[in-house]
């Protein structure tokens, strides 16, 4: 293949002999529902250690980084009418996500840093705005502070989109447990993969319960 193709497979997670051997633990005890025999299974046991891990207290896995997004607009309650703000630059997953719920995308200008522009958020708010959705960029963390600033001052919730930073941190916090949700993917192209699949993250057990 070319010299780009060969350098992106380079960088994709490698399955081998570990993925294989946990797959079949996991066909060997035969729970491969969620909601199957007994009250924990490997779904249930990779959320306990990935909410350790990240350091938050509820993890809810889904099926994509898509879905753990439009998962946590609706456990905050955007909907029809509602307008979210989100970064001119990112993955078209970012902008769906508000137009499955039934809410609007709004595009505000990203800075050098390739992530969200503060500076621009502020003057796409309008009485409709009920979220800003900030991306973690390409491993770029956004200036978080700033953007949860604006949100608390406007009472605006925010839902971090981490889906291509899984393993970034920002001032010390782990990024998607920095708003009131986050979202992650696992995706076979981002940091850590099950090939496809996504998480939603959040401390409040209220948003949870509704994510779920």
């Amino acid at each position: 293949p070319p010299r780009a193709a060969r350098s992106r497979t380079k960088q994709m997670a490698k399955v081998g002999l570990r993925e294989f051997t946990s797959l079949a633990r996991v066909l060997a005890d035969g729970r491969l529902l969620r909601y199957g025999k007994g009250s924990r299974g490997a779904t249930a046991a990779f959320e306990t250690a990935f909410a350790a891990q990240m350091g938050c207290a509820h993890v809810l896995t889904v099926n994509s980084g898509t879905s753990a997004l439009i998962a946590a607009l609706a456990a905050a309650g955007i909907g029809p009418g509602d307008e979210v703000l989100v970064p001119a630059y990112t993955w078209v997953s970012t902008a769906i996500a508000p137009l499955a719920v039934g809410a609007v995308p709004v595009l505000v200008d990203i800075d050098e840093s390739l992530t969200i522009d503060p500076a621009a958020i502020e003057a796409r708010i309008t009485p409709w705005t009920r979220a800003i959705m900030p991306v973690h960029m390409l491993n770029l963390p956004c200036n978080m502070a700033a953007v949860m600033d604006i949100a608390r001052r406007h009472g605006l919730v925010v839902v971090e989109d981490a889906c291509q930073a899984i393993g970034v941190t920002y001032r010390g916090r782990p990024v998607g447990t920095i708003g009131d949700l986050g979202a992650m993917s696992f995706n076979h192209h981002k940091n850590m993969t099950a090939g496809e699949g996504g998480a939603v993250l959040t401390d409040d057990e209220r948003l949870f319960v509704r994510a779920q």
